[in-house]
């Protein structure tokens, strides 16, 4: 199965959609690293930024139950999102699967899950989307 994904911030490893690896910008001159793309250093300003794999490990630094979700999504209600942070330094905002909310700790250790999605039922729309699931 092929599938699409969003190239700035993931790269498959394979075509399963289930494999890949999380992508941000290193700056060159001060080492400060950023999830997804960026054109210049959020820390120095400098220019000069380098293409980083990030780690599929993180650790959970903050979480919310959303309860009203945003007009369209697609997954069930009541879901968990959580601010996970990653040994480069990143912060990264995704959904927590896989966890009872009474088993939710800030400082627990969570690993990269991607997931196929079909896009508002059109079939061969499918697209990969990465979430935390504890380790």
């Amino acid at each position: 199965m092929v599938v699409s994904v969003d190239e700035k911030c993931l790269r498959l490893t394979d075509e399963s959609g289930e494999n890949g690896v999380l992508l941000g910008m290193r700056c060159r001159n001060c080492g400060v690293c950023v999830f997804g793309p960026a054109t210049f250093c959020q820390s120095c300003t400098s220019p000069d930024l380098e293409e980083v794999e990030l780690s599929a490990e993180g650790t959970l630094y903050s979480f919310t139950i959303v309860r009203v979700p945003p007009s369209g999504w697609p997954g069930p209600v009541p879901y968990v999102l959580g601010e996970t942070e990653l040994p480069e330094g990143p912060h990264v905002l995704a959904e927590v699967i896989d966890c009872a909310h009474d088993d939710l700790r800030v400082g627990m250790a969570v690993t990269l899950a991607l997931e196929t999605v079909g896009m508002d039922g059109i079939e061969g729309s499918e697209r990969a989307v990465y979430k935390w699931r504890p380790a």
